[in-house]
């Protein structure tokens, strides 16, 4: 600063004294350089201004008036429009080396989401929606992993303001709130649906993915638009279900998304239950909120969703069981003189229940369910024993047979696990079941029926066997079985379904018995599985499947015939009953059981059962179509590969697989079966089908540089049994040649 003292006479020449004048002429000389320094900038790119800014600020001697110029200058690029964009290009300007520039993208995502200037709100507003735009930029080729270690920055830096300026601006087109006429574009869904994609489900660099509770307060809209999107052939379709899968993986919220989801607690703080209409262009836009559920398609929705992941499924039965234990509890508070509810509150209430108890069903026959029941069976034992004690007080009311029917089905899944799984199960755990179930048997008004599927399980208990199943005899002892004919009949003329399928799956017991009463009479069991087969209840419909399956041998062309029928005609039953895609899946996997069982005789089959696998094939459904290739492959082996002109068929179909199927598991499989038509057929392949056996040759030669592991190891197999079977043909084809190479080698040695 300039001083206006006057100067010491005695003052060292040496020492510097800033006097008024000094000072002016050093103020006009930074005004003149700082007018230079911003016309010199503004004429430069904006990266060589950034690379060079970024040095002075580097040199240790720089003043100090001019690095906080040039710091000011360097916020000021940034929060311009391509500001990050032209810093990052800076920065990266040879190319991001992922193995070698970690430490580099981490100091260069925390420059960018530091805070800077004194508005730091208005600093966020400038430069987060840069980074969303990083997702789909076009600059750089690793654009999507330089947007999520920026985004995760600022997470660790500012939670708020990356919760506020990130997360609520990309979900903003989820977050739809009781305001009429607002409708949610394609563009916007679609756009937010994307980059919530690649902030949580990119392979590349996982460990910078932001936590999924960020995004809990938009799981219900994203479960309500895969509602939507299920059954139709949407492209948002994968990408909802895996960020809905994403969502479910962390344990402590598990329960409290299932509530939500099915909508048995809408005010759990997931969100609003939207309404969406498909749009003009393919995609989906929100049209506003839901406000009267459809409580069994959001069930099935849910039972869709878990069925592919193996823990999820498990978890979901154990909440439908603690759901159902207290729905009783519930139902009686609201039924207290006290309580007011309406005839509609009623209504959606039963709806609810009845949405439950299917579920509930659907669960319990999948093997995921049951393999988990046989590990910790307390769940359920817990379950019915809550059944029991709410039947026992409330006979005389009007949810009697409701709650009986649920007895039914309850015992029968602890009989099926005791049955099937007798192997895994440690009996230890039923003991305290069984003294309650014998408890119950002392109760004169419990109805005969209830009774004796009482007295079988508890028998079960008592009688159960560890060895594993060809060791041991399963069922009981049906010599004079013509009581337990008749008793069979009786239970399928019975009104309620459990009944029903216990009398189907007496008559499969006796008939792999080889009963003689029911062998005598296999014509007419084959009528009545035939008829059950077409009941949409799942329960009957297995257990009719079961039964075909046990006739098999006395009546192979017709329950081949019948089954593959049901097989084929199943996606049109599918939309109005309760198949899934696992009960066709395992109605293949019995085809094949039924062929092996029947050996030689299934050649008779050949064209029925490949034609029906080949229509398994171009189901829509990518699990089905993976089942049916693998059927195929294991009914060629059954078979003995003795194909004829059905070969061609089966080529022709896996190279068209190969060449237009996007999924990796259907390629897999159709990889699998060419490697097992190639090691049956061995020299045979080479002399029936040569232009097909080209074709696929070519398209397994494009496939060894796939992106897929797995499917490259098939490939190699594949292969491999080519070069096998080429090598073969030259060596042992050609005995002349093999001679002169040995004649010329006894030469040589003289």
């Amino acid at each position: 600063k300039p001083s206006n003292e006057v100067r010491p006479m005695n003052l060292n020449n040496q020492e510097f004294y800033m006097t008024v004048e000094e000072y002016q002429r050093l103020q006009n000389r930074q005004k003149a350089f700082h007018a230079k320094f911003i016309s010199l900038l503004s004429n430069c790119p904006r990266n060589i201004c950034f690379r060079e800014l970024m040095a002075i600020c580097g040199v240790q001697n720089t003043p100090r008036w001019l690095r906080r110029e040039t710091h000011n200058y360097l916020i000021n690029m940034l929060t311009q429009p391509d500001g990050v964009s032209s810093l990052i290009a800076t920065i990266y300007n040879g190319g991001l080396d992922l193995g070698a520039d970690w430490k580099k993208l981490d100091t260069l995502s925390q420059l960018i989401t530091a805070t800077h200037g004194k508005n730091v709100d208005q600093y966020y507003e400038a430069v987060c929606p840069q980074i969303l735009d990083l997702f789909f930029s076009d600059k750089f080729k690793h654009g999507t992993i330089i947007a999520n270690c920026c985004i995760k920055s600022l997470y660790d830096y500012n939670p708020r303001a990356c919760q506020k300026y990130i997360i609520e601006v990309v979900c903003a087109p989820l977050t739809t709130k009781k305001e009429p006429h607002v409708i949610k574009s394609e563009k916007d869904v679609e756009r937010c649906i994307e980059i919530l994609t690649k902030c949580f489900l990119t392979e590349d660099a996982k460990f910078k993915h932001l936590p999924c509770k960020v995004i809990l307060h938009v799981a219900t809209p994203l479960f309500c638009l895969y509602d939507k999107v299920r059954e139709s052939a949407c492209s948002l379709k994968t990408n909802l279900r895996q960020l809905l899968l994403k969502i479910f993986e962390e344990d402590t919220t598990r329960e409290k998304l299932y509530s939500a989801f099915l909508g048995h607690n809408t005010s759990a703080g997931f969100g609003n239950y939207v309404s969406s209409e498909f749009g003009p262009t393919g995609g989906i836009e929100i049209i506003g909120l839901n406000e009267s559920l459809d409580y069994e398609k959001l069930a099935d929705t849910i039972f869709d969703l878990v069925s592919t992941a193996k823990d999820l499924s498990p978890s979901l039965f154990c909440y439908m069981l603690k759901f159902l234990s207290n729905q009783n509890e519930w139902s009686c508070e609201i039924e207290q003189p006290k309580t007011l509810e309406t005839e509609d509150d009623k209504i959606e209430r039963i709806t609810m229940q009845l949405a439950a108890h299917k579920l509930l069903s659907q669960l319990a026959s999948t093997s995921t369910v049951q393999d988990a029941q046989v590990k910790d069976p307390e769940p359920l034992l817990s379950f019915i024993k809550s059944l029991f004690d709410d039947y026992t007080k409330s006979r005389s009311d009007e949810t009697e047979e409701n709650e009986c029917e649920m007895l039914y089905i309850s015992l029968m899944w602890i009989k099926m696990i005791l049955l099937e799984k007798s192997a895994a199960i440690k009996i230890d755990l039923f003991k305290d079941f069984k003294t309650f179930l014998e408890d119950h048997l002392k109760n004169s008004n419990m109805p005969t029926q209830l009774k004796s599927l009482i007295s079988e399980v508890v028998a079960c208990i008592t009688t159960h066997d560890s060895r594993p199943r060809s060791e041991r005899k399963y069922y009981q002892d049906l010599s004079s079985s013509s009581d337990k004919f008749d008793e069979a009949l009786k239970d399928l003329a019975d009104p309620l379904l459990p009944v029903r399928a216990h009398g189907l799956v007496t008559l499969t017991k006796l008939i792999e018995t080889k009963d003689p009463y029911a062998i005598a009479r296999n014509a007419i069991i084959l009528r009545l599985f035939e008829e059950n087969l077409k009941h949409e209840d799942s329960f009957i419909y297995l257990a009719s499947i079961n039964g075909l399956c046990a006739l098999a041998t006395a009546f192979p062309e017709k329950v081949i015939e019948t089954l593959m029928l049901e097989y084929i005609d199943m996606p049109k039953r599918a939309a109005i009953s309760e198949i899934t895609v696992e009960t066709r899946i395992k109605l293949g996997e019995i085809l094949v059981k039924t062929t092996r069982a029947l050996g030689e005789m299934s050649v008779v089959q050949k064209n029925t059962l490949v034609n029906g696998f080949l229509c398994a094939i171009r189901d829509t459904d990518p699990f089905v179509r993976a089942s049916g290739l693998s059927c195929l492959g294991e009914l060629c082996k059954v078979l003995n590969y003795r194909l004829g002109n059905i070969l061609t068929e089966i080529l022709y179909c896996i190279t068209c697989i190969l060449k237009t199927d996007k999924v990796p598991e259907c390629r897999r499989a159709a990889v699998l079966v060419a490697t097992l038509l190639f090691r049956g057929l061995d020299r045979d392949l080479l002399s029936t089908c040569t232009s097909d056996m080209i074709d696929l040759y070519r398209e397994l030669r494009i496939l060894r540089d796939d992106k897929d592991p797995v499917l490259q190891l098939h490939v190699q197999l594949a292969l491999e049994e080519i070069d096998r079977i080429m090598r073969d043909s030259l060596f042992t084809g050609f005995p002349t040649l093999k001679k002169t190479i040995s004649e010329l080698n006894s030469m040589s040695i003289r």
